[in-house]
């Protein structure tokens, strides 16, 4: 059975009594066994353990009381029912299997068994997306009941198996572990779903999209608790799919000053004449869940005084207010909902940008795609007069952004349209090239790149960090050059307010707060024992490459690479602990002792989710520690920071495109080993073997012959032995490491050690 299944134990099934005068039977949740008789549709089963507060596919079973679920799907399907309870998740999977006793039967597949499956996005997944996201894994892929013979039906609720908040992408499949997909087409085995207003199939006459993915319609809205139920009808060819919405209306509403508010999808609004310095009041917000006194809102849009009610802080004018119950967020936004408000219509003024969103940036990333729900409007607290905070790990997690007349793309303020106040933290992106116009005046491309962009200045913001933003538009005038028309700038003013929390310390000094992360540059030695303090978090928890430093306990790590000036990057959000040689504006080459990985299928702390890709930079790659003269290793656990059997990652002279190892070259690294090869034509490392599960790989590169004789070579375990600190054949040297690999001066313990690549007692 997969992994993520925690198993109940039998005893459970033993234990569970019916629960009512029929006589049910206990079926074997404990994924060890598939049920041997026939499921009856509509008869009553017990499933051990569970209870009403426990996720079945409902298409499956219903619940009827206690541990008593009543079977809603085919029971004479060709194959056999299985079922595995997580208790943790409250949560009973059911598969198809292709026998009932046989614990490594095969999954049942569509072309012998007529089994159907899915597989989707980050956005759904069972029994919520939240804590059990699909996230097109293979080997995730869920079952779907069959509820008639071929008759298939997938019953789906926003804000549980669904995210109210993003697009719909699903996919169904013939097996498990991607076993065929289910395309649009008009022959056996495909599909065609009749139009509708709230999904519709990737390349179903012609429509956009992955070849049969089911989309959200971009002019569908949904709500949580609203369903979608799909049912797939496999008698007809192509098979019919149809869809069936039901929206959640609920029995209560929240209020806004006493009346009602609008339902928008997942959120709720209402519409006001607001006037400055006076107050509203939210009233029944717990109806959708919001916890009110602690919502978020714009501090010069309004500020929340508790019980509900808000003092109004922005300039008076028409307004809407906008619940957005799944991020506790009230905003604030000019003009109705219908039609916010522009900066031609009635001075509104919005940002749009990337790592940026109210409340947070990680919950409503504006990410430069425009919508009424993640623009960010700037409140005009006078007369012309803008402001808007941003706290750095908060509502900003990176520095770009831009100024617009609107919520979309429009009427967009270029770099020639504010003059910024000097400051440290941002600067704005001035014009770098002429305005090209057609023969009607009219402009057909923008001045240089990213015109009128916010960017971050010479001194990085840290987490915690304050930025007040004050935008004057007094008297502004945009230029009109077809016109005539000569502009007058707005003026920009950034207040910096550092933030008031303890830094992180190393060996006593505070480090250096660099957006999320901290920094500190040190001169190092090998065998030193660095000393971290963190006020927020254990440190003790991080994830550290080892070879570089290992963790000792109590804040203590022994630096581990050779003697010289490394960068420790603190990264809190990755549990990361990263170390590479250099600083961090020039980190180092491999002239300087820097060897980097970049690529796919290798990543640290996590290949699944901090593989560099072919991203560069030194805070993405891979740095590899020298742990001796001309000595490169990493270690790397199978499905922790590789996967078994795939990847495609390459060795660099620096975190960047620039000096790339490839075989026969100046820079040149070849393979010695049954697990790893390298590219003959590009130097990419891919599979020769395969890795072991949870088995652990030391990778030594040796450059004791020079750059251009690089030797890569792989041993299962950890490094602990004279074979992983080996000296190229006919070289010698005089330095004597520990049998972990430090190296030492002078020996003065008794022990082994190790001395051109062998072992020596003292």
């Amino acid at each position: 059975m997969r992994k993520w299944f925690t198993r109940l134990s039998v005893a459970m099934a033993i234990f569970a009594c019916a629960t009512t005068v029929q006589a049910q039977t206990a079926l074997v949740i404990d994924g060890s066994k598939g049920y041997d008789g026939v499921l009856v549709k509509g008869q009553d089963y017990i499933l051990p353990g569970t209870d009403e507060s426990w996720y079945v596919m409902p298409d499956f079973f219903t619940h009827k009381s206690g541990d008593v679920w009543t079977f809603q799907a085919y029971g004479q399907a060709d194959y056999a029912y299985w079922f595995t309870a997580d208790p943790d998740k409250k949560y009973v999977a059911v598969e198809y299997r292709q026998v009932d006793d046989d614990p490594d039967s095969g999954f049942a597949n569509w072309d012998i068994n007529r089994a159907l499956y899915i597989n989707g996005s980050e956005n759904i997944g069972f029994p919520s997306y939240v804590t059990n996201r699909i996230n097109w894994q293979g080997g995730a892929d869920v079952a779907v009941p069959q509820v008639e013979p071929n008759i298939y039906r997938l019953t789906l609720v926003f804000g549980q198996q669904l995210n109210a908040d993003a697009q719909v992408n699903f996919k169904f499949f013939k097996g498990k572990n991607w076993g065929g997909d289910v395309l649009p087409g008009t022959g056996e085995g495909d599909i065609w779903m009749e139009e509708n207003p709230w999904l519709y199939v990737g390349a179903q006459d012609g429509a956009s999209g992955d070849k049969g993915n089911l989309y959200s319609q971009s002019t569908a809205s949904f709500g949580n608790g609203d369903k979608l139920i799909v049912t797939v009808d496999m008698n007809y060819t192509p098979g019919k799919v149809t869809v069936d919405y039901q929206e959640y209306v609920p029995a209560d509403f929240p209020t806004f000053n006493g009346v009602n508010m609008v339902k928008a999808g997942n959120n709720y609004y209402a519409e006001a004449a607001l006037t400055q310095g006076s107050e509203f009041t939210i009233g029944n917000a717990s109806v959708i869940d919001m916890d009110i006194d602690k919502a978020y809102v714009d501090e010069f849009a309004a500020t929340n005084q508790g019980n509900g009610k808000f003092k109004f802080n922005a300039i008076s004018g028409n307004y809407t207010v906008l619940l957005m119950p799944t991020m506790n967020y009230v905003k604030i936004i000019p003009g109705t909902y219908e039609a916010p408000g522009t900066f031609e219509a009635n001075k509104a003024l919005w940002i749009i940008g990337s790592n940026i969103g109210q409340p947070t940036a990680a919950q409503n990333n504006s990410n430069w795609a425009p919508a009424v729900t993640n623009s960010i409007p700037v409140a005009q607290v006078s007369d012309n007069i803008y402001k808007i905070a941003f706290t750095y790990g908060q509502e900003l997690t990176g520095i770009n952004f831009k100024f617009f007349g609107q919520y979309g793309w429009g009427m967009e303020f270029h770099g020639e349209d504010f003059v910024m106040e000097p400051n440290d933290y941002f600067y704005v992106n001035t014009p770098q090239g002429e305005w090209v116009y057609d023969e009607n005046g009219n402009e057909i491309y923008q001045r240089g790149g990213d015109d009128g962009n916010i960017f971050g200045g010479a001194a990085p913001l840290g987490k915690g960090d304050k930025v007040i933003l004050t935008i004057d538009l007094n008297g502004f005038v945009a230029s009109d050059p077809v016109n005539d028309i000569k502009g007058v700038p707005g003026k920009i003013t950034v207040e910096y307010q550092p933030s008031s929390v303890p830094k992180p310390t190393i060996n006593g000094v505070e480090m250096v707060a660099n957006g999320n992360n901290f920094v500190a540059e040190l001169d190092v030695n090998q065998g030193d024992i660095i000393t971290i303090t963190t006020p927020d978090f254990v440190i003790d928890n991080i994830y550290t490459d080892n070879q570089f430093a290992e963790g000792l306990g109590d804040g203590k790590f022994r630096f581990n690479a050779v003697s010289g000036k490394y960068t420790f990057v603190l990264m809190e959000e990755k549990n990361n602990l990263k170390i590479f040689p250099g600083t961090m504006n020039a980190p180092a080459t491999i002239y300087e002792g820097g060897l980097w990985i970049i690529g796919e299928g290798i990543g640290r702390p996590s290949v699944n989710t901090d593989a560099p890709g072919w991203n560069t930079g030194a805070l993405v790659d891979i740095p590899v520690a020298q742990v001796a003269p001309n000595i490169y290793r990493y270690v790397v656990t199978c499905g922790i920071e590789m996967w078994d059997n795939w990847c495609n990652y390459k060795f660099f002279g620096q975190p960047n495109w620039g000096i790339e190892f490839k075989p026969g070259t100046e820079y040149s690294i070849t393979s010695d080993n049954e697990y790893l090869q390298v590219g003959e034509s590009d130097g990419n490392i891919s599979f020769k073997g395969v890795f072991v599960w949870d088995q652990t790989y030391t990778i030594t590169i040796d450059f004791t012959n020079g750059l251009s004789a690089g030797v890569m070579t792989v041993v299962e375990g950890a490094p602990d032995s004279v074979k992983d600190i080996k000296v190229m054949e006919g070289q010698t040297s005089n330095d004597i490491y520990t049998i972990s690999g430090v190296r030492v001066q002078h020996p003065t313990q008794h022990g082994i050690y190790i001395m051109n690549g062998k072992k020596i007692v003292k």
